[in-house]
Parts: C-alpha cells; structure tokens; sequence
C-alpha cells in the first residue's frame, strides 16, 4: 500500500517567498509518480487543479473533509513553513516542519512576541523532524527554542526559478528604456530596510532606484513619506510587478540592491545574478552564506558609506565582464530540482522506503 504524503501548498498565488516556493516545488511534485508513495498536496479551494489535472489535492477551506475522503493514514505531514494555520495532527503521521526564519523575535513585542514565541516552541515541540532554509536560521532556532535541540534538523536551501529565458516587458513606470537605473524588489515591510536605500540616492544623481513589491503593509506609508522628503524625485516605489517585467528589471539595472535586515535565505539577489545584476547586500541574516563571495557587502547602512561602497566596486565589476558570468554559474547551484531531490529523498527516509 502506498504511504500518503500531504504537503501544504497553501501559499500558491502569494506575493512572497512561501509563494515562490509552492508556484516551482507544486508543479515538479504533480510529476513525480511513486511505486509506494502518494503526494496529496493542500492548496486553497480557488487553486485546484493549479498543478495540473493529474496531481492529487485538498482544499485548505476544507481539509478534514477532504482528508476523509482520501481514505486510509496520513503517513507523512510536510508544514512547508512555521506559520501554518493547519496541522494533521494524528498518532501515526509524522510531522516534518520546515522553518524559514524567526523574524519574530525582532518585528513583535509584547503580547504578539510572547504568542509567536509559545506557537514556535509548540510546533517545533509536536515535529518528529525540522528543516532549515540556511544554517543562519538553525543557528537563530537552536539558540531560542530549547525544543529544536532534541529534534533531528537538516538544511535544505531554496531553489530559484531560472527566468532568463521567460519573457520581458519593460514596466510602464519606466518611461525611457535606455535611462540608468537601479532596482530592489520585495514585500514592503520594515525588516526590508528600504529606508536605507532612499537618502543614499543622493549620492548618484545620474540614475533613478525602482523598489518594486508587495505594498499593502503600514510601513509602505512610511516609505512613501521619506521618498517625498529626500527623494529627489528619483526614488519610486511603484507595488506590485509582474514576472515579465520583473525578469525586465533584472536584466536592465545597473545593479538590485538588499539591505535587509532579517532575510532566512534572500531569493531576489540569487535571481539578480541569473542576469548578470551586480549585487549589493547588507552582511545581515542569512546574506553572507548564501551569496558567499558573489555579492558586494555593506558593512555599514549609513547613506554615504553605502554609496562608498558601490563607488568603489562598480567600475571594477563593470571592468571584468566574467564576474556576472561566474556569479550566474554560482547561483544555479541553488534551483528546484536539486531542492524537490532532497525533500523527496527526506520523504522516503522518514517513511523508512527503500531508495528508488
């Protein structure tokens, strides 16, 4: 009899790394067929079918009925992420959790810090096995949830999806193609550390910053306000971009920049470099591991020193074209069918299956 493993996919159709994650690793699993191991993946109801017609699914909106109607055990559960909002939590399935970062320790305080801590220690405490997307967020788990330390924990890196070959299209924000311009991307959050980025434009009147992304949260507003005051009528937060025009950005800017403060593993710069985009990140988190020597580091978010920085090493990047090259080689290392090879490898260890 085949063993059930249900994976949650319920981020499909987001606008973050979780839905990065479930839009590559869905469709490569839905390919995937097993002698003696069946992937039921969980998704909400409006995304049925977003795999393919052949891939097996629950509704998130209705996973206990759904679960009934599969029949038989769940015998493996993979929460894709710490903050999952269901849990088959039955005698028998063995539950693997997937942690990308503990970015609460530093964004919450009082009340919402105090839940987050308790719901981390408790989903940590009821996983039989833990996966971390870099070392940095299993240093950052051992050394503030006591439970981790008597769970078996691996890494997994994230993989990136290879768009350099998918179509463009020059945004509508960009009024002339040819102008000099500089580009970061991501959920418009605090932790992102955008701020830093807009005083330092000061010191490059010749180009223009696009930061692009998600911007419903409060701190959008914020970021607005400080664009406003010293901008210079350079710096634009423009929302939202679509793939297309995202792969545009990439493979036209003078360089993406990362301030970030709290990234688990920072899938953006690992795109940049896919199309040649120098890099520019903060030595924050999980950067410095992930991009190793590939990206340029700021050891200080100052504005002038910042600019220094980039002064100092874009002629020299522009000077030695095998860079980009040798950067792109490098970030292929991480990409999706390394990372589905390791999770189903993990799978059937945790099921006790024979290697196919």
């Amino acid at each position: 009899m085949k063993k059930n493993v249900v994976v949650d996919m319920s981020h499909i159709g987001t606008f973050c790394g979780f839905g990065e994650i479930a839009k590559n690793y869905g469709p490569r699993l839905a390919k995937l067929k097993f002698p003696d191991m069946r992937i039921i993946m969980m998704v909400p109801e409006k995304h049925l079918g977003v795999f393919g017609d052949e891939a097996e699914y629950i509704r998130k909106e209705h996973v206990r009925d759904d679960i009934k109607k599969i029949g038989g055990q769940i015998d493996l559960w993979h929460a894709t992420d710490q903050q999952y909002r269901y849990r088959y939590m039955k005698k028998g399935t063995i539950q693997l959790l997937t942690v990308h970062d503990l970015n609460y320790l530093y964004e919450k305080k009082g009340l919402h810090r105090l839940r987050h801590v308790f719901q981390m220690r408790h989903r940590v405490k009821n996983s039989d096995y833990i996966t971390c997307i870099s070392k940095y967020v299993q240093r950052e788990l051992l050394a503030n949830v006591h439970q981790a330390s008597s769970k078996p924990i691996s890494i997994i890196y994230n993989g990136i999806q290879d768009t350099t070959k998918s179509p463009k299209e020059k945004p509508a924000f960009v009024a002339n193609p040819d102008e000099k311009f500089f580009f970061s991307i991501g959920q418009i959050r605090e932790k992102k550390n955008f701020q830093k980025l807009v005083p330092m434009m000061h010191y490059f009147p010749g180009y223009k910053l696009y930061i692009c992304g998600d911007d419903h949260f409060a701190y959008a507003q914020t970021l607005r306000e400080l664009i406003a005051q010293v901008g210079e009528n350079r710096v634009f937060l423009v929302g939202k971009v679509t793939d297309p025009e995202k792969n545009w950005l990439y493979a036209r800017a003078a360089a993406y920049f990362f301030p970030s403060r709290l990234e688990g593993f920072g899938i953006p710069g690992l795109e940049a470099m896919r199309f040649g985009c120098r890099v520019y990140a903060s030595k924050l988190g999980s950067l410095p591991e992930v991009y190793e020597n590939q990206a340029c580091y700021w050891d200080s978010l100052e504005p002038e020193a910042m600019a220094d920085v980039i002064r100092k090493d874009y002629p020299e990047w522009k000077k030695h074209p095998e860079k980009a090259e040798q950067a792109k080689i490098f970030s292929e290392q991480y990409n999706y069918d390394t990372y589905t090879q390791n999770y189903i490898t993990l799978y059937r260890k945790l099921l006790g299956l024979t290697s196919e």
